[in-house]
C-alpha cells in the first residue's frame, strides 16, 4: 500500500507538471483539421486528425515525418513543432486536400509565426502566413510592434544546421519594426560563442506582400573579418568570427511592398538569388530592393526589381552593398525605381570584384549608378541604359568618399546610354571604352571607341512590368551597334535574351544581333582581373597564453542593456561590458569560475577605453581556496590617461596561485556616464 501511495503522488506530480513533448516515431504522416480534428486522436489519418497548433508544438518529430494541415483550414497562434530530420529525411510540413492554403495567423504575444530554432532539416510547403499588428510603422526596431515574422528560422549558438527548405508560402500582412531581424522569411544565425551558420538553404516561389521591414532576409552576427567594428544595432553582440551560409538559394520569388527591402542577405559564400520579382520596395523607408553585404561569390540573375520608393539615399533595384567579394549581376531588368539602377558601397571593409552585364534598366531615376566609398575593381559591360522622360533628369553616376576612400577601378565597356535627359556623369574612378551613348548629357568624350549615333534599338523605352517585355531593346538590323563592341573573356555565354555569345564581332548593349553579319575580326578580348584580397590587420586582442576565455563570467552589479558579460573574455577589444548606467554602488564583483579545472596564474590584465570617464580606479584580487575568498592583492588604484577608444592597459601581478576561481573586488571607479565599463579581462601566467 504505501508503494501503491507513492506511486500515485509521483502520477499525481507528473500531472501537474508541465506537458511532456509527444515523441513521434519516424516516417510517419500527421494531419490537422482544425474544424474535424481532435487532439486526443492519433493523428495519423485524416480521419483521426488533430486539431490544434498547441498538439503540434508539443510533438518532437522525427526524420521522415510529415505534418499536413487540411486546405481551408485556419489557425490562430505561433506554429513551431519541435525535433529534427535527417540527411534525405526531413521533416514536412505541407497540405492535404483540395482548397486555399491552409491559413496561420499569428497572435501579439508570439513574435513569429511559423519559427523553428535550432533544428534542421525541415521544408515548409504550401501555407498562408500572417502576423498583424495594429502599431505603426517605426524606424525604432525596439518600436511597439516588435521584430515580428512570419517565418522565423533561428540557428542560436547550434554550429551548422543543414537543409531548411521554404517553398511556396503566400506570407502577408506581416507588421514589423525597421530592423533586418523582421520581415516576411527570416533566416538568423546568432554564434557570439559557437559559430553557426546554415548549409542547404531554399526559399523558392512564395509570394510575400505589405512585409515590414523584410521581404526575404538571411542575417548572421558571425561577421567579423576585414578589422571591421560596428554592424547595425539590431545584430547581437558581440560578433562571432566570418562563417558564411553555404548553398543558399533565393528564387521564384515575388516581393510586394516590402517596407524597407525586398530580399537581402549576408554572410554567405556562393548565394544564388534568381528570377525573382521585386515592387515597390522601401515604400515606408529607404534601402534598396536587392541587396548583399558581407557575403562572398554571390550570383543575382533574371530579376526583375521596379517601383522602389524613397530613393534620396538608397531606393536602388541593386545593391552589392558593404563588405562583398566577388558578385555577378547579370541578365536583370531594373525600372522605374526611384534611386537608380545599381549602388555600390564600401565603409571600412572590401567590395571588390564585382561584374554587372548583360541587364537593361529603364526609366531609373535619381541616379542610374552609385559608387559610395572604396569601391575597388567593377566590370560593368554590355548593359542597355534608358533613361526616359519619365526618369526625370537622373545623373548617369555619382560617388561619396567615405573614410575607407574613393571608388576606383571601375571599366565601362559595350553599354548603351540612350538619355532623352539627364545630369551626366561624376568619373571619378572610372574609364569607359566601346560604349555607346545617344541623347542627354550621357557622352563620355574619352571613350575611345565610342558610338554617338542613334543606336536604332527596335523600341526603346516600351518596356513594361515582365522580365519578357523588353524586346525593345533588341537592335535593328542597321544599327551600328552591331560588331562595335569589344570582346570580353569569360563573358556568361549569352546576352539578356539567351542568345549565345558572339556572333562576329560583340555588339553593344544587353541584345547579341540574331541575323546575318560579317565575321569576327579577332579583337583582342578584355580579360578581367580580380584585384587581391589582402586581409586587415586583425584588430587587437590579448596576447597568446591568456586564460580568461576558459573561465565562465559573472558580475555581482547588472549589466547594461547589450553589453554581454561574455564581453569581458570574448578576445575582442571591440566588445565591451558596462555596468548598468544608474544607481551604481561599491564593492562590486566579477568573477572568473573554471568550473571543476584548476589554473595557475599571476598576472591579471584590464583593457579599457575612455579609462577616464568610465575605467575601475580601486580594486582587490581574490581567489577561492575551496571554503573562502582569500586576498591576493589589495588596495590596487588605478590612473587611466585615455578619454577616447584607445586600447589602454592595466596591468596587476601578483604571486602564482592555483584555484578554481578568481575575482576582483571594485571599491571605485570613474562614472562620468554613471557606469563603469571594461572591454576585456584577460589572466596569465607569466614565468
Amino acid at each position: 500500500m504505501s508503494m501503491l501511495l507513492v506511486v500515485v503522488m509521483l502520477a499525481g506530480i507528473t500531472i501537474m507538471s508541465s506537458p511532456t513533448k509527444v515523441m513521434a516515431a519516424g516516417g510517419n504522416t500527421y494531419y490537422v483539421d482544425n474544424l474535424s480534428g481532435n487532439d486526443s486522436n492519433g493523428g495519423t489519418s485524416s480521419g483521426s486528425a488533430w486539431k490544434t497548433l498547441t498538439k503540434v508544438n508539443a510533438t518532437t518529430f522525427a526524420p521522415g515525418d510529415k505534418i499536413l494541415f487540411k486546405a481551408g483550414g485556419s489557425w490562430q497562434g505561433q506554429l513551431w513543432p519541435k525535433g529534427s530530420g535527417a540527411s534525405g529525411s526531413p521533416i514536412v510540413i505541407d497540405m492535404y486536400g483540395t482548397g486555399n492554403k491552409p491559413l496561420i495567423t499569428g497572435v501579439k504575444s508570439e513574435l513569429s509565426t511559423v519559427l523553428l530554432k535550432n533544428q534542421e532539416y525541415w521544408e515548409i510547403n504550401n501555407l498562408e502566413v500572417t502576423n498583424p499588428s495594429s502599431d505603426p510603422f517605426t524606424r525604432d526596431w525596439k518600436g511597439a510592434r516588435g521584430e515580428r515574422r512570419g517565418v522565423y528560422v533561428l540557428n542560436e549558438e547550434s554550429g551548422i544546421l543543414n537543409h531548411i527548405y521554404i517553398k511556396n508560402l503566400n506570407i502577408h500582412d506581416v507588421d514589423g519594426v525597421y530592423t533586418t531581424r523582421s520581415g516576411g522569411i527570416i533566416f538568423d544565425s546568432v554564434g557570439s560563442w559557437t559559430p553557426s551558420a546554415f548549409n542547404d538553404v531554399l526559399i523558392d516561389g512564395n509570394t510575400l506582400t505589405d512585409v515590414d521591414a523584410y521581404g526575404i532576409y538571411i542575417s548572421s552576427n558571425c561577421i567579423v573579418r576585414y578589422g571591421m567594428g560596428d554592424l547595425w544595432e539590431w545584430v547581437p553582440k558581440p560578433y562571432g568570427a566570418w562563417t558564411p551560409s553555404t548553398n543558399v538559394k533565393i528564387s521564384n520569388n515575388t516581393v510586394v511592398r516590402a517596407a524597407t527591402g525586398a530580399i537581402a542577405w549576408n554572410v554567405t559564400d556562393g548565394a544564388i538569388v534568381e528570377h525573382n520579382t521585386v515592387q515597390e520596395a522601401t515604400y515606408l523607408a529607404t534601402n534598396a530592393a536587392i541587396w548583399w553585404a558581407y557575403a562572398d561569390n554571390n550570383v543575382v540573375q533574371f530579376n526583375e526589381s521596379f517601383a522602389t520608393r524613397n530613393g534620396s539615399e538608397d531606393g536602388t533595384g541593386f545593391d552589392v552593398d558593404a563588405g562583398n567579394i566577388g558578385s555577378v549581376v547579370q541578365y536583370n531588368y531594373s525600372h522605374d525605381n526611384a534611386g537608380g539602377f545599381m549602388l555600390y558601397v564600401n565603409d571600412t571593409y572590401y567590395t571588390t570584384n564585382t561584374i554587372v552585364r548583360y541587364n537593361i534598366s529603364q526609366n531609373d531615376k535619381g541616379r542610374i549608378f552609385r559608387y559610395s566609398g572604396s569601391i575597388d575593381t567593377v566590370l560593368n559591360y554590355n548593359n542597355s541604359i534608358y533613361v526616359g522622360a519619365a526618369s526625370g533628369n537622373p545623373v548617369m553616376s555619382d560617388y561619396f568618399t567615405k573614410s575607407s576612400g574613393s571608388p576606383k577601378n571601375i571599366k565601362n565597356y559595350n553599354n548603351v546610354y540612350y538619355s532623352v535627359g539627364d545630369r551626366g556623369w561624376t568619373l571619378t574612378g572610372q574609364t569607359f571604352d566601346s560604349n555607346a551613348y545617344y541623347g542627354g548629357k550621357t557622352l563620355v568624350s574619352s571613350d575611345a571607341h565610342k558610338v554617338t549615333v542613334n543606336p536604332k534599338l527596335v523600341s526603346p523605352g516600351s518596356g513594361g512590368t515582365g522580365m519578357n517585355t523588353v524586346t525593345g531593346y533588341q537592335l535593328q538590323s542597321d544599327s551600328p551597334l552591331i560588331g562595335a563592341g569589344v570582346p570580353i573573356a569569360n563573358n556568361g555565354g549569352r546576352d539578356y535574351f539567351g542568345n549565345l555569345l558572339y556572333n562576329g564581332d560583340p555588339d553593344i548593349g544587353a541584345y547579341e544581333y540574331q541575323g546575318t553579319v560579317p565575321p569576327a575580326t579577332n579583337k583582342t578580348p578584355i580579360v578581367f582581373t580580380p584585384a587581391p584580397i589582402t586581409p586587415l590587420p586583425k584588430p587587437p586582442g590579448p596576447a597568446p597564453g591568456n586564460l580568461a576565455p576558459l573561465a565562465t563570467m559573472t558580475a555581482s552589479i547588472a549589466t547594461l542593456s547589450g553589453s554581454a558579460i561574455k564581453g569581458l573574455n570574448d578576445s575582442s577589444y571591440d566588445n565591451a561590458w558596462s555596468s548598468i548606467d544608474k544607481g551604481v554602488t561599491f564593492p562590486n564583483y566579477i568573477t572568473l569560475d573554471f568550473g571543476t579545472k584548476t589554473v595557475t596564474a599571476n598576472q591579471l590584465k584590464l583593457i579599457t577605453r575612455f579609462g577616464t570617464g568610465q575605467g575601475i580606479t580601486k580594486l582587490d584580487l581574490e581567489y577561492y581556496n575551496g571554503t573562502a575568498w582569500v586576498p591576493l592583492k589589495t588596495g590596487v588604484q588605478l590612473v587611466w590617461k585615455s578619454s577616447d577608444t584607445t586600447n589602454e592597459a592595466q596591468i596587476i601581478d601578483f604571486n602564482s596561485t592555483t584555484a578554481t576561481q578568481f575575482r576582483v573586488k571594485i571599491n571605485g571607479a570613474n562614472l562620468k556616464w554613471g557606469n563603469f565599463a571594461i572591454n576585456e579581462l584577460e589572466l596569465y601566467n607569466n614565468h
